[in-house]
């Protein structure tokens, strides 16, 4: 891990679109306490969770209109930050303000700049429109893991752990024996694996009754710093055109609480079925019954990363070219930000 714990000039997914309403919600990005709330006209406002005045906590306050009021000695701000008004005095004094951060709704998702605002250049935000798209059916949740991003990131871009984490879900002949194919482009990396002739995964049983042996492949795009999306496919061995081929994807948006938790959003969307509430209602739980095993493993692995006082580094293998390709990226983002 880079001994600098966050990229600051990113957008950062805060939180899913129905999670902010017109009341404060907290929440902690990058290690900085931050408050939201969405305005009478549905914008949403990002401030500084610290009042300037006595640092209380801004989320517990409440709103007066689009203005959120501390909740210590009833100072007002507006939603950009400016003090609005003193009960105790009536001049305000210059410059006396809460930090304001850009935020950016995309794809029933929310995004917040923690770095330079004025570096927060809105068409760098992903386009992830599985997640709305009308011809997509998304199940989408939220888990707080116990262990850094980084370590995340490394257990979605290499899946050869399906095999031995996700036996009830996920897990299947051919993953370990099929290599990745590996291709970068800028700071994009892809990897594409195909199994050919393999037993269905549980999760694809129960979206589609095969009859004997699979097609299989797995598509792995992540984008940096903290985004990896996985489309995966399967088909009846061997046919070559397949009308019901099970297609769906799994976003994966990895946002730094502190060096050592992370705020994990999800979801997985299908283009198959998307008339069935009962089969999203499914892909999501069985999804989240892997990620929830994924938890337990990074939280232990956490923990023992902290208990090596000597530091020892983490060994590459051949099935962590993609993790070592995205690694390559940060480290040169991480450089950038440490010069500018």
């Amino acid at each position: 891990m880079a001994e600098k714990p966050f990229l600051y000039d990113q957008w950062y997914v805060c939180a899913r679109s129905p999670e902010i309403v017109h009341d404060v919600m907290a929440r902690r990005i990058c290690g900085v306490p931050l408050v939201f709330y969405r305005k009478a006209d549905g914008a949403i406002a990002a401030l500084d969770d610290r009042c300037p005045h006595r640092k209380y906590p801004l989320s517990q306050g409440v709103l007066r209109g689009d203005d959120i009021e501390c909740g210590y000695h009833g100072i007002r701000f507006r939603p950009d930050g400016r003090c609005a008004s003193i009960p105790a005095q009536e001049d305000i004094p210059g410059g006396f303000s809460a930090r304001a951060f850009p935020v950016v709704e995309k794809n029933q998702l929310v995004y917040v700049w923690m770095g330079d605002a004025a570096k927060a250049d809105q068409t760098l935000v992903p386009d992830f429109f599985e997640n709305s798209d009308a011809d997509w059916a998304p199940a989408r949740d939220y888990l707080r893991i116990e262990a850094n991003w980084q370590i995340i990131l490394d257990n979605l871009l290499d899946l050869t752990h399906l095999t031995f984490v996700h036996k009830s879900t996920l897990a299947s002949p051919g993953i370990q024996e099929n290599p990745l194919v590996v291709t970068v482009e800028g700071d994009t990396v892809r990897a594409r694996r195909e199994m050919l002739n393999v037993p269905p995964a549980p999760i694809f049983k129960t979206i589609r009754a095969f009859n004997g042996n699979i097609d299989r492949y797995q598509n792995i795009t992540f984008t940096p710093p903290n985004h990896v999306h996985i489309k995966v496919e399967a088909k009846p061995a061997g046919l070559a055109d397949d009308p019901d081929r099970v297609h769906h994807v799994v976003m994966n948006h990895l946002t730094p609480e502190t060096a050592r938790t992370t705020h994990y959003f999800w979801s997985i969307s299908r283009r198959m079925r998307i008339d069935e509430p009962a089969m999203t209602e499914l892909l999501g739980r069985l999804n989240r019954m892997a990620f929830e095993e994924d938890a337990v493993i990074l939280r232990r692995q956490q923990e023992m990363i902290d208990a090596d006082t000597e530091g020892s580094p983490l060994v590459n293998l051949a099935a962590d070219k993609q993790v070592n390709e995205a690694r390559r990226i940060l480290r040169r983002k991480f450089a950038a930000e440490a010069g500018a």
